[in-house]
């Protein structure tokens, strides 16, 4: 494959899997009151993960035990099991749209830990547009409903924080190792997501005695199909276009496409007669503006 190529294939992916996570969060916030945090992440892993290994299989799987291959389940620890339940309890505390913009905040951390722990110096430039990216944000979720109350809870915004953060670090671990190591883009995906659901299936398990049963009881009394699709969509395309995206391109302009995610949901909302407010919109704008002059 070409330069050009894959530069082109990396961005084209990045943008679907931006796409599909935006339709996902739709479909996971209408379930995700039947389930807990932890509980929908499992519930997720469950179903994607063997999706992920018949696909691996078939193309032909590339996986051998490696440093890599550890440093990759850890990055799906980190992104998986505790920032995507970090993203459900925001998701739920806080709505699609709110809990989707808080993840803005992820490309400035991803730059701010390349400087701290790899020593990747910040221009003046990249500096400027981690500061109106984080503006951005904060002009958002300090806004205020009508009857003067704040619109966001705490507990979300951090919890919303919290996903940002473990997104962007399990984002730079899998891209050292992509780029590392000969490995295929799904099998990554799988790695990631089967360590990050065996984790939560041992930390679900060990929490509550019966809640295995429980948890098979509820999702057999609600309508799975808002679920199932948020899974196909959210984690198991998505995931696999994301690593497509991050072994044919920079990990930054990876990040940069995928933060286009909340501005899909702006014609989802109108379509589904949702209100935006105008802040919002121009706040996730202005947010965006400043990943694209971070790492663009």
């Amino acid at each position: 494959m070409s330069e050009f190529t894959a530069e082109i294939t990396g961005q084209l992916a990045a943008l679907l899997a931006a796409s599909f996570w935006a339709v996902a969060t739709i479909l996971y916030h209408r379930a995700g009151s039947h389930f807990s945090p932890l509980q929908m992440n499992l519930v997720k892993g469950v179903i994607a993960t063997p999706l992920l290994l018949v696909i691996s299989l078939f193309l032909g799987s590339s996986l051998t035990i490696t440093y890599g291959l550890w440093l990759l389940a850890l990055s799906g620890i980190i992104g998986i099991t505790i920032g995507d339940s970090c993203h459900f309890a925001a998701l739920r505390r806080l709505g699609p749209w709110h809990a989707m913009l808080l993840e803005y905040l992820a490309p400035p951390l991803a730059a701010f830990m390349a400087w701290l722990f790899l020593a990747d110096s910040l221009s003046a430039i990249e500096i400027t547009g981690a500061v109106v990216t984080l503006s951005g944000v904060l002009w958002v979720v300090s806004e205020k409903a009508p009857d003067k109350q704040p619109v966001l809870s705490l507990s979300g915004v951090l919890f919303g924080c919290g996903a940002a953060l473990c997104q962007a670090t399990g984002l730079v671990m899998a891209f050292s190792v992509l780029q590392s190591e000969q490995m295929n883009a799904i099998d990554a995906a799988f790695v990631r997501l089967a360590a990050g659901s065996v984790l939560l299936a041992a930390i679900v398990g060990f929490s509550q005695r019966g809640a295995y049963f429980a948890m098979i009881k509820q999702f057999r009394a609600i309508n799975p199909l808002p679920l199932l699709g948020a899974i196909i969509f959210g984690t198991f395309l998505a995931i696999w276009l994301q690593q497509v995206s991050i072994a044919n391109i920079n990990p930054g302009l990876t990040q940069t496409l995928l933060s286009t995610a909340p501005l899909f949901l702006i014609p989802i909302s109108f379509l589904k007669k949702q209100r935006i407010t105008v802040r919002s919109v121009a706040g996730a704008l202005v947010s965006l503006g400043g990943i694209g002059i971070l790492f663009l």
